[in-house]
């Protein structure tokens, strides 16, 4: 089998914000490990609204592409709101998608805007999609970080969309979030992602420290990983044939995902990481081996700044106002803070 045969085709959709100080930083590292990945040809890069404005997005994407070299990688600017339907993301989707029928897989590691979008443009979109991996949903009323206790981290920013994707004619998983609770990056394994430049491992630094300072945790989470991950890797997870109650949005408030019996949209929602040494192991050879493709290529990585005295003097004005945050966004009950 040659290697055109077995490389696996993506389109990466993303709302990554890996490159502004203490923001997500796992959509950033999903695409990382993609890139890395010797079986996942990227086709191109959509961006989305979610984890900040699409105008932060897309830059920082293009910021985090350039970096290591990867700006031949198409990259499209997608919805900047929920239902926003004309954009270049949605015709990129659709172009690629109907010249490389069946073939593409579509990685949803945001709001499912472009997607949907995608599908009003051309209504037989996702039947000639090869498959949907999406990170997203609770399966319980709040998800429990630490202290905490929040809501859906993406299908809930746009419901309307996440219904279209769920009872998509192709193929759909789900990583749902409490599956990536399984594998959280712990400061050992990050200790060992010493090979990276320092703004990588500085941002992963402001991530652990606002977990710290908001959550009481010890250790971050690193989501949309886990979708590149199942791609290549399906054999670490248990796959999971189920249905979901997703008739019209009120089925899905809040990002929950409510299972049924032999009724509702079917999908593959994964419950278990089979084996987490192999899952670690995995990722951090993968990231490894980009980071030897990039230090190999004349200029290496690009673009990079530190700027340890600006996020010195925001750590000190978070911890004054993490306080304040907390009371804002969230209600105490008992032990808890509760998402408003």
């Amino acid at each position: 089998m040659g290697l055109i045969e077995i490389l696996k085709k993506v389109i990466i959709d993303t709302d990554n914000t890996m490159g502004m100080n203490f923001r997500w930083n796992d959509d950033g590292l999903a695409i990382l490990y993609s890139l890395g990945a010797e079986e996942i040809q990227i086709i191109g890069i959509t961006t989305v609204f979610g984890n900040s404005s699409i105008k932060n997005v897309h830059k920082q994407t293009n910021r985090l592409l350039t970096s290591v070299n990867k700006t031949e990688i198409p990259l499209l600017k997608g919805a900047s709101e929920k239902e926003e339907i004309n954009t270049a993301a949605a015709e990129f989707l659709v172009d690629q998608v109907n010249s490389n029928p069946k073939e593409i897989t579509i990685f949803g590691l945001g709001p499912l805007t472009n997607l949907y979008a995608a599908q009003k443009i051309d209504p037989n979109f996702f039947e000639k999609v090869k498959e949907i991996i999406l990170m997203g949903g609770i399966t319980d009323e709040r998800l429990t970080i630490g202290r905490t206790k929040i809501k859906d981290v993406n299908l809930r920013n746009d419901l309307a969309a996440a219904l279209e994707i769920l009872n998509a004619k192709c193929p759909v998983t789900i990583i749902n979030c409490h599956i990536c609770k399984q594998v959280p990056l712990t400061k050992e394994y990050f200790g060992q992602l010493d090979f990276w430049p320092d703004i990588f491992l500085d941002k992963l630094e402001n991530e652990f420290w606002l977990h710290e300072k908001v959550h009481k945790l010890d250790h971050i989470y690193i989501w949309d990983v886990l979708v590149p991950m199942y791609l290549t890797h399906p054999e670490i997870f248990d796959d999971n044939d189920i249905y979901l109650k997703a008739s019209n949005v009120e089925d899905l408030q809040e990002g929950r995902l409510v299972e049924t019996e032999n009724t509702g949209a079917a999908v593959n929602m994964p419950q278990n990481i089979i084996d987490k040494n192999k899952f670690y192991n995995i990722i951090i050879k993968t990231w490894k081996d980009l980071d030897k493709k990039v230090r190999e290529t004349e200029h290496g990585y690009i673009n990079f700044k530190n700027g340890k005295v600006g996020r010195s003097i925001m750590k000190s004005l978070f911890s004054l106002m993490i306080p304040i945050f907390l009371r804002l966004m969230y209600e105490k009950h008992g032990e808890y803070y509760y998402e408003k």
